[in-house]
């Protein structure tokens, strides 16, 4: 007996029929279970992304808020170290200043120290609300305390 007669006898080269059903052309494309997985871990992805967007507006929004807020507070601050016109006294006054986009009411207390001559200034800045005539200030954005001599 050849060789290749005794590797067909013993199985080891696979008959006709089976390599005509092997060269039928595979399935292609996904089955809908793989669909509605990859849909789902889209969704999921998604959302999570876009919820940190939110949140990241959100907080560029609020550091904006405070910056504007703190630049407001400096700058009362230096009004009061610069007007020698009026005499440092303790007590509080209130104003509206326009800066940005936006209105603030700053609020500024001054109290002696025990130190002749110095002064602790506190000014307190809010965002004032738009509508209404006055605008509605809301709860504080930025404190500064700072101390101004007299001299």
């Amino acid at each position: 007996m050849s060789m290749p007669s005794v590797l067909w006898r013993a199985g080891a080269i696979p008959s006709l029929r089976l390599a005509r059903r092997s060269r039928r052309p595979a399935r292609r494309g996904f089955s809908l279970v793989e669909l509605l997985v990859a849909l789902t871990v889209l969704a999921v992805v998604s959302v999570t992304v876009f919820a940190r967007g939110g949140d990241t507006l959100a907080q560029l929004h609020g550091l904006e808020q405070r910056t504007l807020a703190r630049w407001v507070a400096e700058n009362e601050v230096a009004r009061i170290r610069l007007d020698r016109e009026t005499a440092l006294r303790a007590g509080g006054r209130s104003a509206r200043v326009d800066v940005g986009e936006g209105s603030w009411r700053v609020e500024t207390t001054l109290r002696a120290t025990a130190h002749e001559g110095l002064w602790q200034v506190t000014v307190e800045v809010r965002a004032v609300e738009r509508g209404g005539a006055g605008g509605v200030a809301s709860g504080a954005v930025d404190t500064l305390v700072a101390f101004v001599g007299e001299h």
